[in-house]
């Protein structure tokens, strides 16, 4: 197993040089191909991410350049990565303007986003673990003591981290944030207003997956929510997802 991950890593390396070769050679087409095989490949690195938006710029894919910053963005805050994502939502062609949400929904959101998943469940592991082992030691040892109600602050803390997973889990795959991919992409909104074109790099949240078996079906439709809060249906396959 040693010998594989070490040739996987190797390998990985040259086709990471191999694109950024490519990409300084101005052969930004294959370049943004090799990079996005190694993301499609399981690769999951803020450089790799950031060096594809820079391909995806070049060629004036808006909406696949905004996607891989805002990748790169969520593994490692940098300041080259919120200035190039910056000098990408500029090119949006027809941008839309946010509406943002009251106070207290953003202060929510902004709890439940705080970590991925992953870290929050390890994070309410970690407290669960700690509380048993304070309980153990105090019986172990009874003379040992511990600040009085710490065990209890320990377990509601450890419960308080797996809701925020749960919530955090519930909001990932199902009220994903996404980024429009497609240069044109129609949107279909859920009162009788006429449709309008998204242009590509503008962010949508996902309200509902199951739309093409309720309401239309044969089609691979999505209720999303827009910027400014209008919603409506569009195809899955031109976003994709944050």
């Amino acid at each position: 197993m040693f010998l594989i991950a070490l040739q996987s890593k190797a390998e990985n390396n040259i086709m990471y040089d191999k694109a950024n070769q490519l990409y300084h050679n101005k052969n930004y087409d294959s370049a943004a191909q090799l990079y996005q095989q190694m993301m499609n490949d399981g690769y999951c690195y803020a450089d790799l991410y950031y060096n594809a938006g820079n391909a995806y710029y070049r060629l004036n894919k808006i909406g696949l350049a905004i996607w891989s910053y805002e990748k790169a963005l969520q593994i490692q805050h940098n300041k080259n990565y919120s200035d190039n994502l910056t000098l990408a939502k500029k090119r949006i062609k027809e941008p839309i303007d946010e509406v943002r949400d009251i106070f207290f929904i953003r202060w929510w959101q902004g709890m439940y986003r705080l970590f991925t998943v992953n870290t929050w469940g390890g994070l309410a592991l970690t407290f669960f673990l700690s509380g048993f082992l304070i309980l153990f030691i105090k019986k172990l040892r009874q003379r040992f003591t511990f600040p009085q109600g710490i065990t209890s602050f320990i377990f509601v803390l450890s419960g308080y981290c797996l809701f925020l997973m749960m919530i955090s889990a519930y909001n990932e795959n199902y009220h994903y944030r996404g980024i429009i991919i497609e240069p044109k992409t129609l949107f279909t909104f859920t009162t009788k207003k006429e449709p309008i074109f998204l242009s590509e790099g503008i962010e949508v949240r996902v309200m509902d997956t199951n739309v093409s078996k309720k309401k239309a079906a044969g089609f691979n439709y999505i209720l999303v929510k827009l910027p400014d809060g209008r919603e409506g249906l569009i195809d899955i396959k031109s976003i994709k997802k944050i």
